[in-house]
């Protein structure tokens, strides 16, 4: 039983680290018994070298798609064996030029009949494994260059996590949350200003009975985090105390209410929706700005004074997307 090849795209990369394994394997000892010096670890960058003069690290990288460490990797395993040698730029005394050496240049004339074998093999191996091959592979090399797994499988973890979480109106046994969860932040980064104490201690009175919002986030039954929606007039409203416990962060709770707060200032025919953060919150200025919210200046009528440095940004509801 091939367990590898049972389970399919799940097992992609095992796969391919096994194909590569089998025609691997096998390179060393085909040099070996053709009396050549050589590993097929260095191929690529020979093969590349070998019609050159010199050749910067940064461009071989590129040509080759290979990380700058792999690259001054076989270039120092060429160079202890003689093959190749590195020189500065005369121009650019920071560039690091690769050139194969008299002893490099020399194996050329052995290694290209050893090359012609191998290429012969490989296409009778490609002729038994069916036409359009290579192509598929050149097909599937661009479409992870566009786009890699790790991109591809977080976009599918984040969206599975960003259904999980219930967006939840407020209700009186929640009021404690909404202050629990906004302390924890707030004596993490900062210090608790009166401002803080009075619009934490009462999130009906200073934010719902004025006609504004204060939702809820709840995963596995469990407040995970707020986020408040002040309304300043009809077409002016104010996201703050958006607060996730630490346990939940990453989890997409914080997207979720943002997006669902922008919402409700939308139904209600609101014009912008604007807040205060504080340039340390790294990851919530970039939530923030990937909802298109623009930096504004901080001289703001509706901006509270806060001791602590914060900046102020701004989102047109009219100019965006639903």
């Amino acid at each position: 039983m091939d367990v590898i090849r049972q389970l399919g795209p799940l097992a992609l990369a095992s796969r391919f680290r096994r194909l590569a394994e089998w025609l691997y394997k096998d390179g060393p000892r085909i040099y070996r018994e053709s009396s050549v010096d050589f590993e097929p670890r260095w191929f690529p960058l020979f093969y590349l070298l070998k019609d050159s003069d010199a050749v910067p690290v940064t461009e071989a990288a590129t040509a080759l798609g290979f990380t700058h460490p792999a690259i001054n990797q076989i270039a120092g395993q060429m160079a202890k064996r003689g093959f190749l040698e590195s020189v500065r730029d005369k121009k650019d005394e920071r560039k690091r030029l690769l050139r194969l050496t008299k002893k490099g240049k020399a194996a050329v004339s052995s290694l290209e009949p050893v090359w012609a074998d191998i290429q012969a093999a490989a296409d009778e191996v490609l002729t038994e494994a069916g036409a359009g091959f290579l192509e598929a592979v050149g097909r599937l090399e661009d479409a992870l260059n566009r786009r890699g797994m790790y991109e591809r499988v977080m976009h599918r973890v984040k969206s599975r996590q960003f259904e999980r979480v219930e967006i939840v109106d407020y209700r009186p046994q929640f009021k404690r949350y909404f202050k629990s969860l906004n302390l924890e932040w707030l004596r993490a980064y900062h210090s608790v200003e009166e401002q803080d104490e009075e619009l934490l201690s009462d999130p009906y009175g200073r934010v719902v009975k004025t006609g504004g919002f204060v939702l809820f986030a709840r995963l596995d039954k469990k407040i995970i985090g707020t986020v408040a929606l002040i309304r300043h007039d009809q077409h002016l409203y104010q996201l703050t105390k958006m607060a996730v416990t630490r346990e939940a962060r990453g989890k997409q709770a914080g997207r979720k209410l943002a997006l669902e707060a922008i919402e409700q200032a939308r139904k209600t025919g609101a014009r912008r929706v604007v807040l205060q953060t504080s340039p340390r919150l790294i990851a919530a200025c970039n939530l923030y700005r990937s909802l298109g919210f623009v930096e504004v200046s901080a001289a703001q009528p509706w901006a509270t004074a806060y001791q602590r440095k914060s900046i102020a940004m701004s989102l047109d509801l009219k100019s965006r997307k639903h």
